[in-house]
């Protein structure tokens, strides 16, 4: 059942970080095409992104060439990678620090404050 949803979280990961690069590719050709109304706005990008798909957004900014002087982009997209990836690990090595038994007393006791 463990190795299902770690598959799982691993197609999920996947699935939104390609969600995040066509949704940066369809503002672009939005924007391109001058139809602002109808365009992704930066609100999407951010949820998206914190969903999971900030690596997708921040490679099509560079893929494509497009909002790399937005400094919305430029410094938060790398943030949230951290933490995804932070988030991400902690979900595939099942590292919750809710198993104190594996560690000694002392250390155990320690590390119930930091996680």
């Amino acid at each position: 059942m463990l190795i299902f949803l770690r598959i799982l979280l691993g197609v999920y990961t996947l699935a939104m970080n390609a969600y995040s690069f066509l949704l940066l590719k369809f503002q672009k050709d939005s924007y391109d095409e001058g139809e602002c109304e109808n365009a992704v706005h930066d609100g999407k990008l951010f949820i998206a992104a914190l969903l999971g798909g900030a690596l997708g957004i921040y490679v099509a900014m560079f893929a494509l060439k497009y909002r790399r002087r937005s400094m919305f982009l430029m410094v938060l997209m790398p943030v949230i990678i951290v933490v995804n990836a932070y988030l991400l690990y902690r979900a595939f090595t099942g590292t919750y620090g809710l198993y104190p038994a594996r560690y000694e007393y002392g250390a155990a006791l320690f590390l119930s404050f930091l996680f």
